[in-house]
């Protein structure tokens, strides 16, 4: 093959002939076509290491070079931009006209000058897009699922077909026969229900209409999408009161009470549940299932609850068993056997189709979607069995964050459980704290309390609650996700070199250097970290500040290019807010001002150690301390004082409260009689776990009395530590 050079953004690449010229099809009506992708490659192509890699053809079917600069990929619609192609990457427009790239989540180019780029490609329901610089879409393909080493690309010779290769061919032209064709659902119009999702008192039949009355309906009960295998209707469908089923997907064991073996010594959700039934719906013709999935959910003899309610639904195996997203699953048995402990299904990021229902408080149906939901969160994934889920939806958006900035029109969010790592479980303290916050601009998120019902069973008070992706940082602080230098959520082989260089820059500062304070207004905006310290301070953030800076979010652009959050200083955001509330004398100054935190020092742990690291240096600057003890000072009069603070928290508690007798005992946990034998052979005696409403106000009066207390004994450790020389 003849190598053709060109110029690159790193300079000279050279590529290789990739194959032959595609068909250029007018019944595409693009120029530049998205012709084959392998997101799960197991045995075919290698990169320079030897390693299978996943990869995208991209294929210029214009017959004139292009240049790919200012073009991008995504499959995220809310993020257009997500991986956008450097200048001068050009793809001939005659017999070489394949470009294949690697997406390892890496940028470079390799030895073989071959382009990897900064992408994640997912398994399953995928819609790949390509972006032309202007912001039009050049071209899409999307998959439903991809099988390991199998592919999916445009038929050569027809470029308008997509569907699916057996044998994968990277860098040359495609087959001319598909292994499975790709048919697209046809749009036949809609499913109309003649009830709506809702409470309800008795019993009643259910009517399902077509938009075509020439189409028939497929239906399904158990929260799976309709295909040629489900009922067919026929008649109305009974839709009855499910008081007395015993739980289902509640009782199942979908946590690691202290390890593997001693999940069978417990039993989960023994008090029975209120449940809901949810009927999805689809069209059928001429071969073809119709593209609209439509799903109600219908509670009968159920008390409504006082918060809005979110039914969310999904192939039961999808969730649950041996596969289930939500479950340790299968491969624990194989990890076991091979004496590994690692994760479950649940600490995967595989994502499943699902529908999800969302009534406001007074009854109204205010969202009706089809989504994509995975588990999402740190440690709850295996300790907690209300665990957080993330959740994508299709077409609508939800209204419920409409207080956050661009919250009215978000695709994503995040169900958020109770427990996950808490101090107080069930009062969601961490909810409360990052609405009560929202206005200091520290990158808090907004929370919306409701009761889930996953699968048709009651899970639980939750919080529907922004995610902190790159979107957030777009909507909160206008900038671009290829802007975004965030440790933990944009590229670590990019964010690497500027981590290391801010950590030994603290490292060598001299805090009590006349020009301390000036050198690090340079490179961090101090006025907002001064407010950070003093929430982890007053809080007592026993798993953030005060644990090395654990769960700290740094964040700054890139490049700087203007003032405000785009200037390219250091900035630094409130997280994880759980572990928080609990000890009222906590002296913060001196767990800040006695211990090494230096960067090289805490490097094998959390980097985010340079928050401590930074204050113990600014401390010995006389100008830092009066500058902070003044902010201090103010804060604990405003934001911090407990005439604010205790009616919002009472107000909280109050969201919560009428939702107790349905969410505490939702929560118990109860031993079995295998409980010796597991402790017998694992050293560890299982422990039942109960929350009674008594514990609970009990809780609740300890926040309060944190929250009247903290703000005076905060001073009072500031006026100690200012004395000292």
């Amino acid at each position: 093959m003849l190598p053709l050079l060109f110029a690159a953004a790193l300079g000279v690449v050279l590529f290789w002939r990739l194959g032959a010229l595609a068909a250029r099809d007018p019944g595409t009506g693009r120029t530049l076509i998205l012709n084959e992708v392998c997101a799960k490659n197991l045995t075919g192509y290698t990169d320079t290491a030897g390693r299978p890699v996943p990869w995208i053809e991209l294929c210029n079917v214009s017959g004139q070079v292009i240049d790919l600069g200012g073009y991008s990929l995504s499959n995220d619609p809310d993020l257009p931009q997500q991986y956008v192609f450097p200048a001068d990457v050009f793809i001939p427009g005659g017999t070489n006209n394949i470009l294949l790239v690697i997406a390892d989540s890496k940028t470079y180019f390799d030895t073989k000058n071959i382009l990897h780029i900064d992408f994640l490609l997912h398994r399953e329901d995928e819609t790949l897009t390509l972006y032309a610089p202007d912001g039009s879409v050049a071209d899409t393909l999307h998959y439903d699922e991809l099988p390991y080493d199998m592919t999916c690309g445009r038929r050569f010779g027809d470029a308008a077909a997509t569907g699916y290769f057996a044998a994968a061919t990277p860098g040359a032209h495609n087959p001319t026969e598909f292994w499975q064709a790709d048919r697209r659902p046809a749009d036949l119009g809609q499913v109309r229900f003649s009830a709506g999702s809702g409470f309800y008192e008795d019993d009643f039949s259910l009517t399902l209409t077509a938009d075509d009355p020439d189409a028939l309906i497929l239906y399904t009960t158990d929260g799976s999408e309709p295909t040629l295998d489900s009922a067919l209707y026929t008649r109305p469908i009974p839709v009855r009161s499910r008081a007395g089923e015993p739980n289902v997907y509640a009782a199942q064991a979908v946590t690691l009470q202290g390890g593997w073996l001693q999940n069978y010594a417990y039993r989960y959700a023994p008090v029975e549940v209120d449940k809901c039934t949810t009927v999805t719906a689809r069209l059928y013709k001429n071969g073809v299932l119709g593209a609209s999935v439509t799903a109600q959910s219908y509670w009968v003899g159920v008390a409504p609850p006082t918060l809005p309610a979110v039914s969310l639904t999904a192939a039961p195996g999808s969730l649950f068993g041996p596969q289930g997203i939500y479950s340790p699953g299968c491969t624990y048995f194989t990890l076991l056997r091979s004496g590994q402990t690692g994760g479950g299904n649940f600490t995967a990021a595989r994502n499943v189709p699902g529908s999800i229902s969302v009534l406001a408080a007074d009854g109204t149906e205010t969202l009706q979607d089809r989504v994509r939901v995975h588990v999402s969160g740190g440690e709850g994934r295996t300790g907690a069995a209300l665990k957080n889920l993330h959740i994508r939806l299709e077409t609508a958006r939800t209204g419920l964050l409409a207080a956050a900035p661009g919250g009215d029109s978000l695709t994503a969010f995040v169900l958020r459980g109770s427990g996950n790592g808490a101090a107080y479980p069930a009062l969601h303290q961490d909810a409360f704290l990052n609405n009560y916050l929202y206005d200091q601009d520290l990158g808090t998120q907004r929370n919306v309390p409701v009761a889930l019902f996953l699968q048709g069973e009651y899970w639980g008070t939750y919080t529907v609650r922004e995610s902190k992706n790159r979107d957030f940082f777009r909507r909160h602080f206008g900038v671009a996700p290829g802007e975004l230098i965030c440790p933990g959520i944009s590229d670590a082989a990019v964010d690497q070199p500027f981590k290391a260089e801010f950590g030994l820059w603290v490292d060598a500062l001299d805090g009590a250097a006349p020009n301390a304070l000036a050198q690090v207004e340079a490179r961090v905006d101090v006025e907002e970290y001064i407010r950070y310290v003093i929430a982890q301070m007053y809080t007592y953030n026993a798993d953030g500040m005060y644990n090395g800076g654990n769960n700290s979010i740094l964040w700054r652009v890139q490049t700087p290019h203007g003032t405000g959050c785009t200037d390219g200083r250091w900035r630094f955001l409130l997280n994880d807010l759980d572990a928080t509330l609990t000890d009222v004398t906590a002296d913060p100054f001196a767990y800040l001002l006695e211990q090494d935190f230096s960067f090289a020092v805490r490097e094998s742990a959390p980097w985010f150690s340079v928050v401590d690291n930074l204050f113990q240096k600014l401390w010995q600057s006389k100008e830092f301390r009066a500058r902070f003890a003044a902010a201090l000072r103010e804060e604990m009069s405003t934001t911090y004082a407990p005439e604010n603070l205790l009616p919002a928290w009472d107000a909280w508690c109050g969201l919560l409260r009428p939702e107790l007798d349905r969410d505490l005992p939702r929560q118990t946990v109860r031993t079995t009689a295998l409980a010796p034998l597991a402790a017998a052979l694992t050293g560890a005696a299982p422990q039942a776990q109960t929350l009674t409403a008594a514990e609970w106000e009990q809780n609740a009066a300890a926040v309060r009395d944190f929250l009247a207390r903290r703000a005076d004994i905060l001073l009072t450790w500031l006026d100690t530590y200012l004395a000292v020389p």
